[in-house]
Protein backbone atom coordinates (compact mmCIF):
# COMPACT_ATOMS: atom_id res chain seq x y z
CA UNK A 1 0.00 0.00 0.00
CA UNK A 2 2.84 2.38 0.87
CA UNK A 3 4.44 1.72 -2.51
CA UNK A 4 1.20 2.57 -4.30
CA UNK A 5 0.87 5.84 -2.39
CA UNK A 6 4.51 6.69 -3.13
CA UNK A 7 4.01 6.10 -6.84
CA UNK A 8 0.84 8.21 -6.83
CA UNK A 9 2.64 11.09 -5.10
CA UNK A 10 5.49 10.82 -7.60
CA UNK A 11 3.09 10.95 -10.56
CA UNK A 12 1.34 13.99 -9.12
CA UNK A 13 4.68 15.69 -8.55
CA UNK A 14 5.78 15.02 -12.12
CA UNK A 15 2.45 16.29 -13.47
CA UNK A 16 2.80 19.45 -11.43
CA UNK A 17 6.33 19.95 -12.69
CA UNK A 18 5.18 19.50 -16.27
CA UNK A 19 2.47 22.11 -15.90
CA UNK A 20 4.88 24.47 -14.14
CA UNK A 21 7.06 24.44 -17.27
CA UNK A 22 4.09 25.57 -19.32
CA UNK A 23 3.49 28.73 -17.34
CA UNK A 24 5.28 31.74 -18.78
CA UNK A 25 7.31 29.74 -21.30
CA UNK A 26 7.28 30.42 -25.04
CA UNK A 27 8.13 28.81 -28.37
CA UNK A 28 11.87 29.30 -28.78
CA UNK A 29 12.14 27.34 -32.04
CA UNK A 30 9.75 25.30 -34.13
CA UNK A 31 11.94 22.22 -33.66
CA UNK A 32 12.39 22.64 -29.90
CA UNK A 33 10.64 19.96 -27.79
CA UNK A 34 6.88 20.48 -27.87
CA UNK A 35 5.50 20.83 -24.32
CA UNK A 36 2.02 22.28 -24.73
CA UNK A 37 -0.27 23.02 -27.63
CA UNK A 38 -3.73 24.45 -28.23
CA UNK A 39 -6.12 22.48 -30.46
CA UNK A 40 -9.84 22.44 -31.19
CA UNK A 41 -11.55 19.07 -30.83
CA UNK A 42 -13.86 18.16 -33.67
CA UNK A 43 -17.35 16.99 -32.74
CA UNK A 44 -20.99 17.53 -33.57
CA UNK A 45 -20.32 21.01 -34.92
CA UNK A 46 -19.12 19.47 -38.18
CA UNK A 47 -22.71 18.51 -39.01
CA UNK A 48 -23.88 22.13 -38.86
CA UNK A 49 -23.09 23.87 -42.12
CA UNK A 50 -22.89 27.60 -41.51
CA UNK A 51 -19.88 28.75 -43.51
CA UNK A 52 -21.27 32.23 -44.15
CA UNK A 53 -17.88 33.81 -44.72
CA UNK A 54 -16.34 31.13 -46.90
CA UNK A 55 -13.54 31.89 -49.32
CA UNK A 56 -14.60 31.81 -52.95
CA UNK A 57 -17.84 31.82 -54.84
CA UNK A 58 -18.17 28.03 -54.88
CA UNK A 59 -18.71 27.65 -51.15
CA UNK A 60 -22.28 26.90 -50.15
CA UNK A 61 -23.46 27.31 -46.55
CA UNK A 62 -25.65 24.21 -46.72
CA UNK A 63 -23.20 21.81 -48.37
CA UNK A 64 -19.90 22.75 -46.80
CA UNK A 65 -19.72 20.43 -43.81
CA UNK A 66 -16.86 18.02 -43.07
CA UNK A 67 -16.95 14.23 -43.47
CA UNK A 68 -17.69 12.33 -40.27
CA UNK A 69 -14.33 10.57 -40.32
CA UNK A 70 -12.38 13.75 -39.55
CA UNK A 71 -13.45 13.37 -35.91
CA UNK A 72 -11.70 10.00 -35.72
CA UNK A 73 -8.61 11.26 -37.56
CA UNK A 74 -8.27 14.34 -35.35
CA UNK A 75 -8.61 12.20 -32.22
CA UNK A 76 -5.77 10.00 -33.48
CA UNK A 77 -3.52 13.07 -33.55
CA UNK A 78 -4.51 14.02 -30.01
CA UNK A 79 -3.79 10.47 -28.85
CA UNK A 80 -0.33 10.64 -30.40
CA UNK A 81 0.38 13.90 -28.63
CA UNK A 82 -0.69 12.56 -25.25
CA UNK A 83 1.46 9.48 -25.77
CA UNK A 84 4.36 11.87 -26.32
CA UNK A 85 3.54 13.70 -23.04
CA UNK A 86 2.44 16.86 -24.83
CA UNK A 87 -0.18 18.83 -22.95
CA UNK A 88 -3.17 19.44 -25.24
CA UNK A 89 -5.26 22.47 -24.25
CA UNK A 90 -8.67 22.48 -25.93
CA UNK A 91 -10.05 25.69 -27.41
CA UNK A 92 -13.44 24.85 -25.92
CA UNK A 93 -12.10 24.68 -22.36
CA UNK A 94 -10.09 27.87 -22.77
CA UNK A 95 -13.04 29.67 -24.33
CA UNK A 96 -15.38 28.60 -21.54
CA UNK A 97 -13.06 30.14 -18.97
CA UNK A 98 -12.52 33.26 -21.04
CA UNK A 99 -16.26 33.80 -21.49
CA UNK A 100 -16.89 33.43 -17.75
CA UNK A 101 -14.14 35.90 -16.87
CA UNK A 102 -15.11 38.40 -19.57
CA UNK A 103 -18.74 38.26 -18.44
CA UNK A 104 -17.76 38.80 -14.82
CA UNK A 105 -15.64 41.80 -15.81
CA UNK A 106 -18.42 43.27 -17.94
CA UNK A 107 -16.45 42.85 -21.18
CA UNK A 108 -18.34 40.03 -22.89
CA UNK A 109 -21.06 42.20 -24.42
CA UNK A 110 -18.42 44.42 -26.04
CA UNK A 111 -16.71 41.37 -27.55
CA UNK A 112 -20.03 40.05 -28.87
CA UNK A 113 -20.80 43.37 -30.56
CA UNK A 114 -17.40 43.49 -32.24
CA UNK A 115 -17.29 39.84 -33.29
CA UNK A 116 -20.90 39.01 -34.17
CA UNK A 117 -22.53 42.33 -35.11
CA UNK A 118 -25.51 40.73 -36.86
CA UNK A 119 -26.64 38.74 -33.83
CA UNK A 120 -25.00 40.49 -30.88
CA UNK A 121 -28.24 42.02 -29.68
CA UNK A 122 -29.95 38.64 -29.49
CA UNK A 123 -26.86 37.07 -27.89
CA UNK A 124 -26.63 39.78 -25.23
CA UNK A 125 -30.23 39.05 -24.23
CA UNK A 126 -29.04 35.54 -23.36
CA UNK A 127 -25.61 36.58 -22.13
CA UNK A 128 -25.83 34.54 -18.92
CA UNK A 129 -26.41 31.38 -20.97
CA UNK A 130 -23.62 31.97 -23.50
CA UNK A 131 -20.69 29.55 -23.30
CA UNK A 132 -18.08 27.99 -25.57
CA UNK A 133 -20.55 25.40 -26.85
CA UNK A 134 -22.75 28.25 -28.06
CA UNK A 135 -19.95 29.96 -30.00
CA UNK A 136 -18.68 26.65 -31.43
CA UNK A 137 -22.15 25.62 -32.68
CA UNK A 138 -22.46 22.72 -30.26
CA UNK A 139 -25.76 23.90 -28.74
CA UNK A 140 -28.79 23.23 -30.92
CA UNK A 141 -31.01 25.77 -29.20
CA UNK A 142 -28.53 28.53 -30.07
CA UNK A 143 -27.73 27.33 -33.59
CA UNK A 144 -31.33 26.66 -34.65
CA UNK A 145 -32.70 29.96 -33.37
CA UNK A 146 -35.34 31.51 -35.64
CA UNK A 147 -36.65 34.87 -36.72
CA UNK A 148 -40.30 35.81 -36.38
CA UNK A 149 -40.93 34.62 -39.96
CA UNK A 150 -39.61 31.14 -39.10
CA UNK A 151 -36.33 31.42 -41.02
CA UNK A 152 -33.16 30.19 -39.34
CA UNK A 153 -31.11 32.78 -37.47
CA UNK A 154 -28.12 31.13 -35.73
CA UNK A 155 -26.98 33.01 -32.67
CA UNK A 156 -23.39 32.52 -33.84
CA UNK A 157 -22.24 31.96 -37.43
CA UNK A 158 -19.82 29.24 -36.39
CA UNK A 159 -16.10 28.65 -36.76
CA UNK A 160 -15.86 25.96 -39.45
CA UNK A 161 -12.10 26.32 -39.95
CA UNK A 162 -10.90 26.90 -36.39
CA UNK A 163 -9.67 23.32 -36.09
CA UNK A 164 -6.76 24.58 -38.24
CA UNK A 165 -5.47 25.96 -34.97
CA UNK A 166 -2.08 27.08 -36.23
CA UNK A 167 -3.58 30.05 -38.02
CA UNK A 168 -5.35 32.02 -35.30
CA UNK A 169 -2.30 32.78 -33.14
CA UNK A 170 1.43 32.14 -32.89
CA UNK A 171 3.58 31.73 -29.80
CA UNK A 172 7.02 33.31 -30.21
CA UNK A 173 10.05 33.96 -27.96
CA UNK A 174 8.63 37.45 -27.32
CA UNK A 175 4.99 36.50 -26.69
CA UNK A 176 1.80 35.86 -28.61
CA UNK A 177 0.96 37.08 -32.11
CA UNK A 178 -2.77 37.26 -32.84
CA UNK A 179 -3.34 36.64 -36.54
CA UNK A 180 -5.73 38.42 -38.88
CA UNK A 181 -7.35 36.33 -41.60
CA UNK A 182 -8.32 37.79 -44.94
CA UNK A 183 -11.72 36.11 -44.87
CA UNK A 184 -14.54 36.81 -42.44
CA UNK A 185 -14.70 33.28 -41.06
CA UNK A 186 -10.96 33.26 -40.34
CA UNK A 187 -11.15 36.69 -38.70
CA UNK A 188 -13.74 35.24 -36.32
CA UNK A 189 -11.12 32.73 -35.18
CA UNK A 190 -8.67 35.56 -34.51
CA UNK A 191 -11.31 37.30 -32.40
CA UNK A 192 -11.84 34.14 -30.34
CA UNK A 193 -8.06 33.83 -29.92
CA UNK A 194 -7.90 37.43 -28.75
CA UNK A 195 -10.59 36.69 -26.14
CA UNK A 196 -8.94 33.56 -24.76
CA UNK A 197 -5.50 35.12 -24.50
CA UNK A 198 -6.95 38.15 -22.74
CA UNK A 199 -9.29 36.35 -20.34
CA UNK A 200 -8.53 32.60 -19.96
CA UNK A 201 -6.81 31.92 -16.62
CA UNK A 202 -4.49 29.31 -18.15
CA UNK A 203 -3.10 31.84 -20.64
CA UNK A 204 -2.45 34.84 -18.42
CA UNK A 205 1.28 34.20 -18.56
CA UNK A 206 1.28 34.62 -22.34
CA UNK A 207 1.11 38.32 -23.26
CA UNK A 208 -0.11 39.47 -26.66
CA UNK A 209 2.81 41.33 -28.24
CA UNK A 210 1.47 41.76 -31.77
CA UNK A 211 -2.13 41.96 -32.93
CA UNK A 212 -2.20 41.85 -36.73
CA UNK A 213 -5.66 43.41 -37.00
CA UNK A 214 -4.60 46.40 -34.91
CA UNK A 215 -1.43 46.69 -37.01
CA UNK A 216 -3.51 46.76 -40.19
CA UNK A 217 -2.00 43.64 -41.82
CA UNK A 218 -3.22 40.18 -42.71
CA UNK A 219 -1.33 37.38 -41.00
CA UNK A 220 -1.89 33.61 -40.72
CA UNK A 221 -0.01 31.35 -38.36
CA UNK A 222 0.59 28.87 -41.17
CA UNK A 223 2.91 31.44 -42.74
CA UNK A 224 4.91 31.91 -39.53
CA UNK A 225 7.80 29.69 -38.44
CA UNK A 226 9.99 30.38 -35.40
CA UNK A 227 13.53 29.68 -36.56
CA UNK A 228 15.25 30.57 -33.30
CA UNK A 229 15.00 33.05 -30.43
CA UNK A 230 16.04 35.92 -32.71
CA UNK A 231 14.50 35.01 -36.07
CA UNK A 232 11.09 34.41 -37.63
CA UNK A 233 10.31 33.07 -41.09
CA UNK A 234 7.22 34.56 -42.69
CA UNK A 235 5.50 33.67 -45.94
CA UNK A 236 4.19 36.88 -47.51
CA UNK A 237 2.06 37.87 -50.47
CA UNK A 238 -0.69 35.25 -50.44
CA UNK A 239 -2.50 34.91 -47.10
CA UNK A 240 -0.17 37.19 -45.13
CA UNK A 241 0.60 40.80 -46.07
CA UNK A 242 4.07 41.79 -47.22
CA UNK A 243 3.86 44.70 -44.75
CA UNK A 244 3.54 42.23 -41.88
CA UNK A 245 7.26 41.35 -42.13
CA UNK A 246 8.76 44.80 -41.36
CA UNK A 247 6.10 45.49 -38.73
CA UNK A 248 6.92 42.25 -36.92
CA UNK A 249 10.64 43.03 -37.08
CA UNK A 250 10.03 46.46 -35.57
CA UNK A 251 7.54 45.44 -32.92
CA UNK A 252 9.10 42.17 -31.75
CA UNK A 253 12.75 43.15 -32.16
CA UNK A 254 13.41 39.99 -34.16
CA UNK A 255 14.88 39.47 -37.61
CA UNK A 256 12.16 38.41 -40.05
CA UNK A 257 13.06 36.38 -43.13
CA UNK A 258 10.19 37.04 -45.53
CA UNK A 259 9.51 34.36 -48.16
CA UNK A 260 7.62 35.34 -51.31
CA UNK A 261 4.45 33.30 -51.77
CA UNK A 262 2.11 33.30 -54.80
CA UNK A 263 0.75 36.84 -55.23
CA UNK A 264 -2.81 37.28 -53.98
CA UNK A 265 -3.50 40.00 -56.57
CA UNK A 266 -2.98 37.49 -59.40
CA UNK A 267 -4.83 34.39 -58.18
CA UNK A 268 -3.95 31.08 -59.79
CA UNK A 269 -3.78 27.43 -58.81
CA UNK A 270 -0.56 28.25 -56.98
CA UNK A 271 -2.42 30.25 -54.34
CA UNK A 272 -4.24 27.18 -53.09
CA UNK A 273 -1.55 24.53 -53.48
CA UNK A 274 1.17 26.79 -52.07
CA UNK A 275 -1.27 28.24 -49.56
CA UNK A 276 0.92 28.92 -46.53
CA UNK A 277 4.62 28.61 -45.87
CA UNK A 278 4.01 25.43 -43.85
CA UNK A 279 2.27 23.95 -46.91
CA UNK A 280 5.61 23.87 -48.73
CA UNK A 281 8.35 24.00 -46.09
CA UNK A 282 9.07 22.96 -42.51
CA UNK A 283 11.96 22.55 -40.13
CA UNK A 284 12.42 18.90 -39.09
CA UNK A 285 15.71 18.92 -37.19
CA UNK A 286 18.28 21.46 -36.11
CA UNK A 287 20.08 21.10 -39.45
CA UNK A 288 17.40 19.45 -41.63
CA UNK A 289 14.47 20.94 -43.51
CA UNK A 290 11.59 19.52 -45.55
CA UNK A 291 10.68 21.39 -48.74
CA UNK A 292 8.75 21.13 -51.97
CA UNK A 293 11.22 20.63 -54.83
CA UNK A 294 11.92 23.27 -57.50
CA UNK A 295 9.85 26.25 -56.28
CA UNK A 296 12.21 27.26 -53.47
CA UNK A 297 15.58 27.08 -55.28
CA UNK A 298 17.07 29.83 -57.44
CA UNK A 299 18.57 27.36 -59.93
CA UNK A 300 15.06 26.30 -60.99
CA UNK A 301 13.62 29.80 -61.40
CA UNK A 302 13.41 29.47 -65.18
CA UNK A 303 13.73 25.69 -65.51
CA UNK A 304 11.08 24.41 -63.09
CA UNK A 305 10.03 20.98 -64.46
CA UNK A 306 6.42 21.86 -63.67
CA UNK A 307 6.52 24.45 -66.49
CA UNK A 308 6.64 22.15 -69.57
CA UNK A 309 4.08 19.83 -67.97
CA UNK A 310 1.55 22.61 -67.49
CA UNK A 311 2.21 24.19 -70.87
CA UNK A 312 1.78 20.81 -72.56
CA UNK A 313 -1.53 20.19 -70.80
CA UNK A 314 -2.70 23.70 -71.67
CA UNK A 315 -1.86 23.24 -75.37
CA UNK A 316 -3.68 19.91 -75.54
CA UNK A 317 -6.76 21.34 -73.83
CA UNK A 318 -6.85 24.22 -76.32
CA UNK A 319 -6.68 21.74 -79.19
CA UNK A 320 -9.62 19.78 -77.81
CA UNK A 321 -11.61 23.00 -77.40
CA UNK A 322 -10.98 23.93 -81.02
CA UNK A 323 -11.98 20.46 -82.23
CA UNK A 324 -15.14 20.30 -80.11
CA UNK A 325 -16.19 23.86 -79.29
CA UNK A 326 -19.65 22.72 -78.17
CA UNK A 327 -18.17 20.84 -75.21
CA UNK A 328 -17.64 22.38 -71.81
CA UNK A 329 -13.90 22.53 -71.17
CA UNK A 330 -11.76 23.97 -68.42
CA UNK A 331 -9.96 27.18 -69.30
CA UNK A 332 -6.19 27.14 -69.62
CA UNK A 333 -5.55 30.69 -68.42
CA UNK A 334 -4.89 29.40 -64.91
CA UNK A 335 -2.26 26.92 -66.11
CA UNK A 336 -0.38 29.59 -68.02
CA UNK A 337 -0.64 32.05 -65.15
CA UNK A 338 0.81 29.40 -62.84
CA UNK A 339 3.80 29.05 -65.17
CA UNK A 340 4.22 32.83 -65.28
CA UNK A 341 4.08 33.30 -61.51
CA UNK A 342 6.01 30.25 -60.28
CA UNK A 343 9.44 31.94 -60.66
CA UNK A 344 8.32 34.65 -58.22
CA UNK A 345 7.82 32.17 -55.37
CA UNK A 346 10.45 31.50 -52.71
CA UNK A 347 12.67 34.62 -52.82
CA UNK A 348 13.79 35.77 -49.39
CA UNK A 349 14.17 39.25 -47.93
CA UNK A 350 15.62 39.96 -44.52
CA UNK A 351 13.96 42.59 -42.31
CA UNK A 352 16.25 43.69 -39.51
CA UNK A 353 15.19 43.51 -35.89
CA UNK A 354 14.11 46.89 -34.55
CA UNK A 355 14.48 48.99 -37.69
CA UNK A 356 12.61 46.74 -40.10
CA UNK A 357 15.18 47.62 -42.78
CA UNK A 358 14.76 45.38 -45.85
CA UNK A 359 17.66 43.55 -47.50
CA UNK A 360 16.86 41.27 -50.47
CA UNK A 361 19.15 38.25 -50.16
CA UNK A 362 19.18 37.28 -53.89
CA UNK A 363 18.37 33.68 -53.03
CA UNK A 364 15.40 31.47 -52.41
CA UNK A 365 14.45 29.76 -49.17
CA UNK A 366 16.14 26.39 -49.75
CA UNK A 367 19.32 28.22 -50.85
CA UNK A 368 19.20 30.19 -47.59
CA UNK A 369 19.11 27.00 -45.51
CA UNK A 370 21.75 25.27 -47.59
CA UNK A 371 24.05 28.21 -46.86
CA UNK A 372 23.39 27.53 -43.17
CA UNK A 373 24.64 23.97 -43.64
CA UNK A 374 21.21 22.29 -43.62
CA UNK A 375 20.28 19.04 -45.32
CA UNK A 376 17.20 19.32 -47.56
CA UNK A 377 14.61 16.54 -47.71
CA UNK A 378 12.17 16.82 -50.59
CA UNK A 379 8.42 16.28 -50.58
CA UNK A 380 7.91 13.09 -52.59
CA UNK A 381 11.45 11.93 -51.86
CA UNK A 382 14.26 11.90 -54.41
CA UNK A 383 13.61 11.37 -58.11
CA UNK A 384 15.94 8.39 -58.30
CA UNK A 385 15.47 6.33 -61.48
CA UNK A 386 11.98 7.67 -62.18
CA UNK A 387 11.42 9.67 -65.38
CA UNK A 388 11.27 13.36 -64.47
CA UNK A 389 7.64 13.95 -65.45
CA UNK A 390 6.48 10.84 -63.58
CA UNK A 391 8.34 11.96 -60.47
CA UNK A 392 6.93 15.49 -60.63
CA UNK A 393 3.31 14.44 -61.19
CA UNK A 394 3.05 11.21 -59.19
CA UNK A 395 5.40 11.90 -56.29
CA UNK A 396 6.36 15.52 -55.63
CA UNK A 397 3.22 17.43 -56.64
CA UNK A 398 0.93 14.58 -55.56
CA UNK A 399 2.26 14.46 -52.01
CA UNK A 400 2.50 18.24 -51.87
CA UNK A 401 -1.26 18.37 -52.58
CA UNK A 402 -1.92 15.91 -49.76
CA UNK A 403 0.18 17.91 -47.30
CA UNK A 404 3.44 15.99 -47.38
CA UNK A 405 5.37 19.08 -46.27
CA UNK A 406 2.92 19.87 -43.48
CA UNK A 407 4.50 17.97 -40.58
CA UNK A 408 4.49 19.05 -36.95
CA UNK A 409 7.65 18.80 -34.88
CA UNK A 410 7.75 16.97 -31.54
CA UNK A 411 11.44 17.64 -30.93
CA UNK A 412 14.57 17.86 -33.09
CA UNK A 413 14.51 14.93 -35.48
CA UNK A 414 11.04 13.65 -34.51
CA UNK A 415 7.86 14.70 -36.34
CA UNK A 416 4.21 13.76 -36.82
CA UNK A 417 2.96 13.33 -40.40
CA UNK A 418 -0.04 12.01 -42.29
CA UNK A 419 0.46 8.30 -42.96
CA UNK A 420 -0.61 8.49 -46.62
CA UNK A 421 2.43 10.53 -47.77
CA UNK A 422 4.56 7.41 -47.95
CA UNK A 423 7.39 8.68 -50.16
CA UNK A 424 7.95 11.87 -48.17
CA UNK A 425 7.83 9.99 -44.88
CA UNK A 426 10.32 7.41 -46.14
CA UNK A 427 12.66 10.16 -47.34
CA UNK A 428 12.54 11.73 -43.89
CA UNK A 429 13.35 8.41 -42.26
CA UNK A 430 16.30 7.86 -44.62
CA UNK A 431 17.56 11.28 -43.52
CA UNK A 432 17.49 10.15 -39.89
CA UNK A 433 14.21 11.81 -38.87
CA UNK A 434 11.76 9.77 -36.79
CA UNK A 435 8.26 9.98 -38.28
CA UNK A 436 5.11 9.15 -36.32
CA UNK A 437 2.01 8.92 -38.48
CA UNK A 438 -1.76 9.00 -38.18
CA UNK A 439 -4.58 8.73 -40.76
CA UNK A 440 -5.45 12.06 -42.37
CA UNK A 441 -6.89 11.45 -45.81
CA UNK A 442 -10.16 13.19 -44.90
CA UNK A 443 -8.52 16.04 -42.99
CA UNK A 444 -6.18 16.75 -45.89
CA UNK A 445 -9.05 17.26 -48.33
CA UNK A 446 -9.39 20.79 -46.96
CA UNK A 447 -5.76 21.59 -47.65
CA UNK A 448 -4.24 21.31 -44.21
CA UNK A 449 -1.88 18.99 -42.36
CA UNK A 450 -0.60 18.17 -38.86
CA UNK A 451 1.28 21.47 -38.62
CA UNK A 452 -1.95 23.35 -39.37
CA UNK A 453 -3.94 21.46 -36.72
CA UNK A 454 -1.95 22.66 -33.70
CA UNK A 455 -1.09 26.01 -32.15
CA UNK A 456 2.14 25.17 -30.27
CA UNK A 457 2.13 27.19 -27.07
CA UNK A 458 5.31 26.04 -25.36
CA UNK A 459 8.47 24.62 -26.87
CA UNK A 460 11.90 24.18 -25.34
CA UNK A 461 13.35 23.13 -22.03
CA UNK A 462 14.26 19.68 -20.83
Amino acid sequence: MLAVVTVAILLLTLAGAHHAKVNGARVTSDVAPLRATIALSLGDQIFKSSDLGGAGANRHPLFGSLPRGVIREHQALRDLLRNENVRVMDVRDLLDGAIRNARREGKLDEWLKQTFPATAEAAIKRIDAIDAASVLNLRDEHFYAKRDDGSIDPLFTGLPSMYWSRDFAISTPKGIIIGNGQYYRRALENSVARLIFQFADELKQFPIVFDAAKEGVFLDGGDTIVLDEKTLLLGVGNRSSRDAAPKLAQKLGMDVIAVAMPPADKPSGLNRQLLHLDSIFNLVDEKKVLAVPYFLEKRYSESNPVKPILLGLAAQTDQIRLAQPEREMSKTDDLRLTVELAPQVGWVTKYEAGSGKATPLDMKLVDYFRERGCQVVYVGGEQGALPLEKYVIERAMYELRWQGANVVQLRPGRVIAYEHNIHTNEALRRAGVEVLTFPGELLSINNGGPHCLLMPLVRGGE
